[in-house]
């Protein structure tokens, strides 16, 4: 059975999105994929907060360019980590493109 990560994204206009995200067979750590989720998109919240020179394609450009930089460093062949990149990726905008938006609770 492939394991699965459980998460809610929720946008700065207040949408959420309760995403099933389909986990690679050989993942060690649940929690540790949820936690470095997490740690990036708030670091990237925090970073583009007051910044209106960076547009939305720009933050997708330096997260590509990121994943290109750690794929180069996992000592894989460029193919085989190009492949497993293209993979993870498409199962996890899958899921994340399944996810319908709702309005997100104010507390």
């Amino acid at each position: 059975m492939t394991p699965t990560l459980n998460f809610t994204a929720v946008t700065s206009g207040g949408l959420a999105y309760d995403v099933e995200f389909p986990l690679h067979p050989l993942t060690r750590s649940t929690q540790g994929v949820s936690d470095l989720l997490t740690a990036l998109l708030e670091t990237i919240s925090r970073h583009v907060e007051d910044r209106r020179d960076l547009s939305d394609g720009d933050i997708l450009q330096a997260l590509c360019l990121t994943l290109a930089v750690r794929a180069r460093m996992v000592g894989a062949t460029p193919d085989s980590a190009r492949e497993l990149v293209v993979e993870l990726f498409d199962a996890a905008h899958r899921a994340a493109c399944a996810a319908m938006p709702y309005e997100a609770g104010r507390a």
